[in-house]
Parts: structure tokens; C-alpha cells; sequence
């Protein structure tokens, strides 16, 4: 089935959760994960720009879009079923290995996938979302209250808490992108939305994550300097979590959703990591 947008539009399956995503162009394949408030299709502009080259697609998150939103918070652990999430897509596309990309909620996504499952990301980008521990760090941190204000009343509020979709909808600068997001928005699940808060980070003091492996993949780790959601120290020692080249760029007048706001600039990163072989990385042994 193709979109309006000329995407394929496609649904994988991780047990009785229906996922759907969109799918265009042939090659190398590239796997978009979005973050809230989003939904696949923010990935407009960077589909349109690569699917010459590349078989790109990007999933509606569960609780997001036209993807099933199980019920109970629990559904929306990161671990098992946000990365296995992501397993499904490449089973229903019949993919072994998928370069990743993911931006906020999708990069922690990308970002424990790469630590569990490494032999299926070839390479990884993420946006505007540290590596899991130095987020946890950064939110534990009373300096940062500003930055993650909203994450406590996420986690500790109802439904209510979650705004309007034309509201959330607001980030987006193209009015057509926009009415398509807050037209998702309205068919995602403010509840589920909320468990990805509820579930993966700790209420109260917040512990420290411990000893995880290290990501093998070559890893480009993009942000904006004016992000007011994730402070820029919260970047800072990202190397030491990657067995391999490491890269990471500050966009000095961006702020958190960079792959609208730096729409090219950001396409042409991501092109220019995920095209370079393995063999010109150094690829840990």
C-alpha cells in the first residue's frame, strides 16, 4: 500500500502488537526512530532525501500513530519490548542488519539496541539524546531541574498531563507537517505516550545504571546547543561508551528537534556516516 506522501505503507508484528511503519527506496537500508511528540512521517525530509540511495523506513513507535498502544505501563519497557519492536520491522523486511538512526525517545531506543542486539546495527546515529547512562546522570543531577521538569510531571501526573496534539504539534515549523503530526497525534495513546516515562525512568532518587556493554558500532551522535530539554553536558564523555570511532557534533544555533531545524544539514550527516564501510572505522576486534 502507498501514501499520500508516495511512502509505502507497511505493519510488522512483535507478538499481538501491530506496528506500523513507512517504507521507500532501495539499497542500504536506514532505520528512523522517532521520539515524542512524533510519529514516522517526521522523518519527511530525510525519507525524501535518501530513498535514492537507500531502502529507508521508519516505524510509528508503539502507542504512536497508526502502531497498536497495549494497555498498562509495563508494556513500554525499553527493554524487552521497545527493541524488540525494532527486531520486528527488520523480520517483516527480512534484514539482518539496518543502519540506525533515533531522536530522543527513538535514540535511547537505538542506543540500548546497540548495546543488546550490536550484531544488527551497522551503524549508529543519534539525536538530541545521550547514551543511557550520563541521561539518567544528568536527570539525577538537581542542577538540571530545569531541563526535566517536564519528565517528572509526565511520571507523576494522569493523562491530563499530556497536551492538546495540536499543542504538542506546535515544534513543527511546515504547516503541512504539522496538521500530519497533530492528525497522528490524535490517534496515539496519551497514556502510552506517558509509559515510556513512567516505565524506563525512576521515580525519586535515580540509581546509577551500572556496567552495560559497549556500543561496537561507529557511532555519530548529533544535538543542538539550545536544546531546552537535554543539557549539552549531558554529552559529554559519549566516547567512553563506544568501542569504535565516536563522533559528536553540537549544531550551535539549534535546539531539540534538529532533523526539522537542520533538516539538511543533519540529511547530510547522517548520508555521509551511514555511507562509509565498516572497513574505513576501526572496527573492535
Amino acid at each position: 500500500m502507498t501514501s499520500e506522501t508516495g511512502f509505502e505503507s507497511r505493519f510488522a508484528s512483535n507478538r499481538n502488537v501491530k506496528l506500523h511503519y513507512v517504507a521507500a527506496g532501495s539499497g542500504p537500508p536506514i532505520l528512523f526512530l522517532h521520539g515524542l511528540p512524533d510519529h514516522g512521517l517526521g522523518w519527511r525530509r530525510q525519507i525524501e532525501a535518501l530513498r535514492g540511495s537507500f531502502r529507508v523506513l521508519a516505524p510509528d513507535l508503539r502507542g504512536f500513530g497508526r502502531s497498536d498502544a497495549p494497555r498498562g505501563h509495563a508494556h513500554y519497557t525499553l527493554l524487552p519490548h521497545l527493541v524488540e519492536d525494532v527486531l520486528s520491522v527488520l523480520v517483516a523486511e527480512q534484514l539482518s542488519q539496518a543502519s540506525i538512526v533515533g531522536h530522543d525517545w527513538g535514540g535511547t531506543i537505538a542506543w540500548w539496541l546497540a548495546m543488546r542486539v550490536p550484531q544488527v546495527v551497522r551503524h549508529l546515529v543519534v539525536l538530541s539524546s545521550p547514551h543511557p547512562r550520563n541521561y539518567l546522570r544528568a536527570i539525577a543531577d538537581p542542577a538540571n531541574a530545569r531541563y526535566f521538569a517536564y519528565v517528572r510531571r509526565f511520571q507523576e501526573a494522569g493523562a491530563s498531563a499530556m497536551p492538546a496534539p495540536e499543542e504538542l504539534a506546535g515544534w513543527v515549523a511546515d504547516e503541512a507537517d504539522r496538521q500530519a503530526l497533530a492528525a497522528s497525534l490524535r490517534h496515539s495513546d496519551p497514556e502510552a505516550m506517558l509509559g515510556y516515562y513512567r516505565a524506563n525512568i525512576p521515580l525519586g532518587r535515580v540509581p546509577d545504571i551500572g556496567q552495560l556493554p559497549l556500543v561496537k558500532a561507529p557511532t555519530l551522535v548529533m544535538f543542538g546547543a539550545h536544546d531546552p530539554y537535554v543539557p549539552a553536558s549531558a554529552f559529554e564523555g559519549t566516547f567512553r561508551e563506544v568501542d569504535n570511532i565516536s563522533s559528536v557534533v553540537a549544531l550551535p544555533d539549534a535546539g531539540h528537534f534538529i532533523h526539522h531545524e537542520a533538516a539538511t544539514f543533519v540529511t547530510r550527516e547522517i548520508e555521509g556516516w551511514v555511507s562509509r564501510p565498516l572497513s574505513s572505522f576501526r572496527v573492535a576486534g
